[in-house]
């Protein structure tokens, strides 16, 4: 009779009062300065991504205790992300001028937001752009964003994060990438 209590009355409860914690951690992450909006890009697509990759912060937490022991330096990058976002849409269908003309607006607002560009590619049919967010004091990147459209395929990313450039330093000596190396170099 107990248990039968606990789920008609307290399990309905419990739930309720969780839902509004859920969604005002995902409404805090809305209002991070590294977060990016990819809607409209998914709304002109109007299909499903092909890939989608929605990492937040307790799967992350969750990686970072499991790779601890292997890896710490790894593991501390990962502990300071808030969520990885990764959509990739592959279809014929898709019109690349459509998607290129939606990522202009969004770069133009990340530029009005004081995101830092750092790649921009304008080809025939391929369209790039890799933009940052950093602190006030250039010592923190609070979010990456990239936006890749070609013909057949479309790519969304966007990083959340409080990153510093010892981390991205430290990360390029773990997987040999010499350019995230001399990040660190080239900012001293």
């Amino acid at each position: 009779m107990k248990l039968g209590i606990f789920n008609r009355f307290l399990l309905p409860l419990a739930l309720v009062s969780v839902i509004p914690l859920a969604m005002a951690a995902d409404n805090d992450i809305e209002n991070h300065p590294g977060y990016v909006d990819f809607s409209v890009i998914r709304a002109i697509a109007n299909i499903e991504p092909n890939v989608e990759i929605s990492l937040k912060t307790p799967l992350l937490n969750m990686i970072t205790n499991l790779i601890r022991s292997e890896d710490t330096e790894a593991a501390d990058f990962i502990s300071k992300l808030m969520r990885v976002t990764v959509n990739v849409f592959e279809s014929a269908a898709i019109d690349v001028d459509e998607i290129a003309g939606s990522m202009a607006n969004i770069a133009e607002d990340l530029d009005n937001q004081g995101w830092e560009r750092v790649v921009r590619v304008r080809e025939t049919q391929e369209h790039v752009d890799i933009y940052f967010r950093l602190s006030d004091d250039s010592e923190i990147i609070h979010g990456i964003a990239i936006m890749v459209a070609e013909p057949g395929e479309t790519v969304m990313v966007n990083i959340v994060g409080d990153i510093s450039t010892d981390d991205l330093s430290a990360l390029g000596r773990r997987f040999d990438i010499d350019e995230l190396v001399e990040i660190d170099a080239n900012i001293q």
